[in-house]
C-alpha cells in the first residue's frame, strides 16, 4: 500500500462514510418498522438509528413521524389502490362485469402476500377510531369500494349474483388475507414454515371460488 494512502480506522462508520439510501427503500424498511411495531412503538430517533441514516437527511424529507407513516401508506396502498381500480375496469366483449370484479378480489388479495406491511398497518389501524384510520379509507378505501358497490348491484340485476351486504363481501375478502397478518397462526394450523408460490396461489384462487360458488360438488 502506498504510504499516502489514508487508512481507515476500525470501528463504526461515521454518517457521511454510510451509504445513502433511495428514499423507496427507505419507504419500504420504514413500511417493516411500522409493521412490526405499530404507530405509537415507533419514533423518528429509532427509525434514524435501527435504519442507519443520518437526522439530516431523514428531516430533509420527513418533518414529522406522520408524514413518514403517510409516505409509507401512500407507496403502498396507492399501489394496491390502483391495481385493484386496473382489474375492476377491464371489462370488454371478452371480460364482463363478473369477471372483473373476481379479478379485483384476486389482485388484493395477492397484494397481501406481496406487500404485507401495508396490511399489517390496516390490521393496526382498524381496530380503533382516529386520524389514521381517518387517512386510509378516505384515501384508499371509500371510493373505490364505492366502485365496487355499482359493479357488484349490476351483477346483481344481470341475476348473475344474490344480493350480498358490501360489508359482508368486504370483510370475507379481508378475512382471505388472514395468512398474511396471522402467518404464525397459519403456520401452526398447516405446518408449513413457509409459503410457496404454489400455496399462494391455490389459497387466492379457492378464495374466490368459495365466494362465488360456494361449498359444494
Amino acid at each position: 500500500m502506498n504510504a499516502a494512502t489514508p487508512t481507515r480506522k476500525r470501528g463504526r462508520p461515521r454518517n457521511d462514510e454510510v451509504a445513502t439510501p433511495s428514499i423507496d427503500c427507505l419507504l419500504t424498511a420504514s413500511a417493516d418498522i411500522f409493521a412490526r411495531d405499530g404507530y405509537d412503538g415507533v419514533s423518528l430517533r429509532m427509525l434514524q438509528n435501527e435504519l442507519k441514516v443520518s437526522y439530516t437527511f431523514f428531516h430533509h424529507y420527513f418533518d414529522s413521524k406522520e408524514a413518514l407513516w403517510k409516505a409509507v401508506v401512500d407507496k403502498l396502498a396507492g399501489r394496491t389502490t390502483s391495481k385493484v381500480l386496473e382489474a375492476l375496469n377491464h371489462i370488454d366483449e371478452d371480460h364482463s362485469a363478473l369477471d372483473a370484479l373476481k379479478s379485483a378480489i384476486g389482485v388484493y388479495i395477492r397484494s397481501a402476500f406481496e406487500y404485507p406491511a401495508i396490511y399489517h398497518i390496516y390490521q393496526q389501524e382498524s381496530q380503533r377510531q382516529g386520524p389514521r384510520l381517518d387517512y386510509i379509507y378516505q384515501c384508499y378505501f371509500e371510493a373505490p369500494w364505492a366502485y365496487i358497490r355499482e359493479l357488484v348491484d349490476k351483477v346483481i340485476l344481470d341475476g348473475k349474483l344474490k344480493p350480498l351486504p358490501i360489508e359482508t363481501l368486504f370483510f370475507f375478502v379481508q378475512s382471505a388475507t388472514a395468512p398474511v397478518v396471522q402467518y404464525p397462526f397459519y403456520q401452526k394450523l398447516t405446518g408449513s414454515p413457509a409459503l410457496s408460490a404454489e400455496q399462494i396461489e391455490n389459497h387466492i384462487q379457492q378464495s374466490i371460488d368459495l365466494l362465488f360458488n360456494g361449498w359444494h360438488q
